[in-house]
């Protein structure tokens, strides 16, 4: 696959940098992940979690500097570029990790919440996520961009501010 290096242009997907530019969002090649390599049980579950969980500790590491740079100043937070910086890295990475966390097929949620549920259920979600996942994640889209007021992604957008907020 030749895709264990540094180098970003190994990552890029073609269809997903199209998407970036014109849509605002996009996506890179995905990860293969062999499970027979795995030494311990539900590996999976843990590489499913890195992603939401990196995201979450960077969203913390920006919310707590935030924190520590602007005690009680929050008028002037926009002010200054250090300050907004802060406050969109941490927003950022916090939807992403929200965003990832939801329960749909290719999202890191798929393979993480599965494992909370008993055996047969869990049995039934997977094959349901990997037949409608990806087109169950269209369809939020779509909804999201005819409705904007029921978007999903809005929920998500306000959730994160909340936690920001509630972690500063």
């Amino acid at each position: 696959m030749g895709r264990l290096t540094l180098n970003p242009l190994a990552h890029l997907d073609l269809f997903g940098s199209l998407m970036l530019l014109f849509a605002g969002f996009g996506y890179a090649k995905p990860v293969p992940v062999n499970p027979s390599n795995f030494r311990i049980r539900n590996a999976d579950l843990y590489v499913s979690a890195a992603g939401p969980l990196s995201n979450l500790i960077l969203a913390s590491m920006g919310a707590w500097l935030l924190g520590m740079s602007f005690q009680g100043e929050w008028q002037t937070i926009w002010n200054f570029p250090l300050g907004e910086l802060l406050v969109w890295f941490s927003l950022i990475n916090m939807n992403l990790c929200l965003f990832n966390l939801l329960p749909i097929g290719p999202l890191d949620g798929s393979s993480v919440w599965p494992y909370f549920l008993p055996h047969a259920p869990r049995r039934k979600f997977m094959e349901f996520n990997d037949r409608y996942g990806t087109q169950v994640l269209m369809g939020l889209v779509m909804v999201s961009l005819a409705l904007p007021g029921f978007s999903p992604f809005r929920w998500i957008g306000e959730a994160s501010r909340s936690l920001i907020s509630w972690m500063v």
